[in-house]
């Protein structure tokens, strides 16, 4: 073993605490959000509020479990239509909530739950004989997610067993008996 040089020594620990530095630096920058997302969403509060009156109407409250609304499926929607969906859907989505406000006009949250569905039964009729990508498919789909992965959907809507025993892999239900969750 040689004898320890003062100068190699310090060249050494900056070069090792540079190298920390820069390596620290990187990992920070990598892990910061886009600013242009943070925070940002696609849906207005007016369209937003939109979808979850359609989402209500197409998960309505019952005697065995809460609707939609009283899920807040609205914000989830929005996120999962923000976050998790291809710009192409997403301008799918925003336009047909424009062309939706233009056939349906502004007063849908306070017709009737007839009237409602009456016209969401119109909207899907039209949504199936296109035969292709259709807002209202992706505004189902959303609402299915978004409600059936809630607290309220999971626990009140399906049968739900926070830690189940045994694993069975098929169980006949009984009829008129809830999904398990």
């Amino acid at each position: 073993m040689h004898p320890m040089n003062r100068r190699e020594a310090i060249k050494t620990t900056g070069v090792l605490l540079g190298g920390v530095l820069v390596i620290s630096a990187g990992v920070t920058t990598a892990c910061a959000r886009e600013s242009g997302k943070a925070g940002s969403s696609l849906l207005s509060e007016d369209d937003q509020s939109l979808v979850e009156t359609i989402a209500d109407t197409l998960l309505p409250s019952t005697a065995g479990s809460p609707g939609a609304k009283a899920a807040a499926v609205g914000p989830v929607m929005n996120l999962l239509l923000t976050d998790c969906y291809e710009a192409d859907k997403q301008k799918l989505v925003v336009d047909g909530l424009k062309q939706f406000r233009s056939t349906v006009g502004d007063h849908f949250s306070s017709m009737s739950q007839a009237n409602r569905e009456n016209w969401l039964r119109r909207i899907d009729a039209e949504a199936k004989a296109t035969n292709g990508d259709h807002y209202f498919t992706l505004l189902r789909e959303l609402s299915l997610q978004a409600y059936f992965s809630s607290e309220i959907g999971t626990t009140k809507a399906l049968r739900y067993i926070m830690t189940p025993g045994k694993w069975v892999g098929c169980v006949p239900l009984q009829p008129g008996q809830r999904v398990w969750a």
